[in-house]
């Protein structure tokens, strides 16, 4: 009966260890030299994967994003891309991604 009741304590501690592990939520906000939004794709390339966002109002949302260090460049509906920006991402909560429109 103790090995069992072992086998299921570590069990329970891997599922509780698995539900406190979370990804970033990564909110962007484009932005032109005027400071005001920009609209267009924003994407974040990094071991993690490639994460990317459509911006409405200057604004989007990334979910589930593993940490790490990424490169984030934004593709506005016209004209050219902007240079690429290396930002780090925390292996979880929220963090908040200022991008400068050309």
């Amino acid at each position: 009966m103790s090995r069992v009741a072992a086998v299921l304590l570590c069990a329970l501690s891997l599922l509780v260890t698995a539900q406190v592990k979370a990804d970033a939520v990564v909110h962007v906000k484009v932005r032109s030299a005027d400071n005001k939004p920009v609209d267009g794709r924003v994407e974040l390339n990094g071991a993690g994967g490639t994460f990317t966002c459509t911006t409405s109002q200057g604004s989007c949302t990334m979910r589930s994003v593993p940490g790490g260090r990424y490169v984030a460049v934004f593709k506005p509906a016209s004209g050219s891309a902007t240079a690429p920006k290396k930002v780090m991402i925390p292996p979880d909560g929220k963090a908040d991604l200022l991008i400068a429109a050309k």
